[in-house]
């Protein structure tokens, strides 16, 4: 099941490290004001540039923050010292003491609400949404306290924002349109954002977006929009914008439960609840066109990837957020971005984090990708790694193979050429309703998974060269075992096995199969 946010370890309890953090992000504001998000800069609608910020279906474009009142220039650090602007607090004996670190002034328009309403545009407010819209108010009105939901799992997962200087709590404005025309005469749709509008922009604590015909997407949409609101409250340099697009749908993928809880950042299990998403159809079709991206591509990806009318570089963002978050290989190496979302070099940053488990996690990311469906379940797919040994003559090895995992290791290195013999025998469960599927090695062929029946026993050769013709040497090309085969390896590697399921039903499985590799 998807992991609530709540579970997340909470960031920044410390509270120096906490200023720390703000007070760099504030500092860099000196040197780069009026810095841009997005994906590509719009020259056309001076003073204030505008760029492309992922939204909906399709590249729509986003409004750049007014420029904020610049802070003083001083050294930043990223180590894991006070850095020395702290130092130009306030000084307690031999410790520095920071100065207060405040969020900019709220700088959002004031609209005069009767005249709106006259035009059929209703506002709805909560803590950290102020809504003004023409839809259905049935719907409206849900919208606002569902942004406070996810408002709050910013903050899990991000850290609190800096306070305001007068106290308020932070809030954004959004403006959700089935008219644009009500809203540019209200004068609550500026001509920048009606030349560059398709589905959704931002800036600043404002955003724009036009209604969308399945709840969902509109409920995911405003989402997305919030999250990017969330990140750029202080300006300044951005991350790299597969993170920036990525964590706007992760956090824009939620579900809702009866009594109105929402939990962010889910992998989607139903297709049903998810209607105008497509993320994963994206990639599917992309995949299938041979278009994989690796790590090194995901992170190459830049603002100019996100400009064309191509819709695949959000899913593939989204993917490679949700990939790295979920995988216990990587998560808490990815949250640590967090710290370094207002910091030079972001993607440096993002290899250097990830560089001691880079190999591991290509080969999970690359089967994440290429069998992703509705409900993956990136953790119990997550892969122990464990180089085999060779085998002497005639020399057997044995071990259980779990039917709740991904693939696992066999423990055995085969040789190219080198005839083995792998056995199987044991019975495991697959589903516990409408009552318990028992499987034997050759599966039960009610029902297949990639072709062959779930529940049976296939085996994959893990090598250490390059991939061949076809994925040889990889583990998503698949060999088939069942009760027993015989197998002479095209590729010399270490032996893995899983039992052949959906990758979205792993939990639902129980027990293991024995298993006996020997040299023949």
């Amino acid at each position: 099941m998807a992991r609530q946010l709540t579970d997340h370890t909470p960031r920044f309890a410390d509270s120096v490290r906490m200023a720390r953090r703000w007070t760099i992000a504030v500092v860099m504001l000196g040197s780069a004001t009026a810095s841009l998000t997005g994906c590509h800069e719009h020259s056309g609608a001076p003073p204030a540039a505008s760029t492309f910020a992922e939204v909906g279906d399709e590249a729509t474009p986003q409004l750049a923050a007014p420029p904020a009142e610049p802070a003083p220039a001083t050294e930043s650090s990223l180590d894991d010292t006070v850095p020395s602007e702290v130092d130009a607090g306030t000084t307690v004996g031999q410790q520095a003491v920071s100065a207060p670190v405040f969020r900019p002034d709220d700088a959002r328009p004031l609209h005069d609400d009767q005249r709106a309403e006259a035009l059929g545009i209703l506002r709805y407010e909560s803590t950290h949404l102020l809504l003004y819209t023409d839809i259905d108010p049935q719907v409206a009105r849900t919208l606002p306290p569902l942004m406070d939901q996810a408002y709050g799992a910013f903050v899990e997962y991000f850290g609190p924002l800096p306070p305001a200087q007068d106290g308020a709590e932070y809030q954004m404005t959004g403006y959700i349109m089935a008219d644009q025309d009500r809203f540019r005469e209200a004068g609550m749709l500026p001509q920048q954002a009606d030349d560059l509008l398709v589905h959704g922009i931002h800036r600043g604590s404002e955003f724009w977006m036009n209604d969308q015909e399945y709840n969902y997407y509109r409920r995911h949409l405003m989402i997305h929009e919030g999250t990017h609101c969330f990140m750029t409250v202080l300006g300044g340099p951005r991350p790299s914008q597969w993170y920036m697009e990525g964590m706007a749908e992760y956090f824009g993928t939620h579900t809702i439960d009866d009594g109105g809880n929402a939990r962010f950042g889910v992998m989607p299990a139903d297709p049903i609840d998810y209607v105008g998403f497509g993320r994963v159809e994206m990639l599917r079709d992309d995949v299938s066109a041979g278009n994989f991206r690796p790590v090194s591509g995901m992170l190459a990806l830049d603002t100019n990837d996100f400009v064309s009318s191509r819709r695949e570089p959000y899913a593939w963002s989204w993917a490679f957020c949700k990939f790295l978050d979920a995988s216990p290989r990587s998560q808490s190496r990815f949250r640590r971005l967090i710290d370094y979302q207002h910091a030079p070099a972001f993607n440096e940053r993002t290899k250097e984090l990830l560089a001691p488990v880079a190999d591991e996690l290509q080969i999970e990311w690359e089967l994440f990708v290429r069998n992703l469906e509705y409900g993956y379940d990136v953790e119990r797919a997550a892969i122990d790694f464990w180089r085999g040994s060779p085998l002497a003559a005639d020399a057997a090895a044995t071990f259980d193979l779990q039917a709740d995992k991904g693939w696992q290791s066999s423990g055995v290195w085969v040789e190219k050429g080198t005839p083995y013999r792998i056995s199987a025998e044991g019975e495991v469960t697959l589903a516990l309703e409408p009552r318990p599927w028992i499987s034997q090695p050759q599966g039960v062929s009610i029902r297949y998974s990639a072709g062959l029946p779930i529940g049976r026993v296939v085996a994959a050769i893990l090598s250490d060269a390059p991939p061949g013709p076809d994925g040889e040497g990889t583990l998503w090309r698949v060999i088939d075992i069942g009760r027993g085969a015989e197998l002479t390896p095209e590729s010399a590697g270490t032996l893995y096995l899983r039992v052949n399921d959906n990758w979205n039903s792993l939990r639902y499985n129980a027990g293991a199969y024995q298993l006996r590799v020997e040299r023949m």
